[in-house]
């Protein structure tokens, strides 16, 4: 109808909020996070623009998405760094075998 105003379309910063949760709280399964917290990043800058504009009304939801993807995929770069870059520390290199923990058992008579 012509003079009706349209409702406000909030979809893309509650998508935002939510995968920017989805981020920062799966960050251990960093390939999701990483996937995740773009994708928030991407809908929250959308949704702050719609927002601006008048046509949403959820600009702190769509901030705090972005935030909370921001966070997401630091932790799924931290996480990620982590595990490739630090060396295993189970690894004997020493070439000894001996781990400190002895595998025999031995009767004292």
């Amino acid at each position: 109808m012509p003079g009706m105003p349209m409702a406000p379309s909030n979809g893309l910063g509650t998508a935002s909020l939510v995968l920017g949760i989805v981020a920062a709280v799966g960050f251990c399964l960093w390939p999701v996070a990483l996937a995740c917290g773009i994708l928030a990043l991407v809908f929250g800058g959308i949704g702050r623009a719609r927002a601006r504009r008048g046509q949403a009304t959820n600009a702190g939801q769509a901030l705090a998405g972005i935030i909370c993807g921001a966070v997401g995929i630091a932790l799924g770069i931290a996480f990620l760094v982590v595990f490739l870059v630090l060396p295993d520390s189970e690894i004997d290199d020493s070439g000894s075998g001996d781990d400190g923990f002895s595998t025999s058992l031995t009767a004292v008579r």
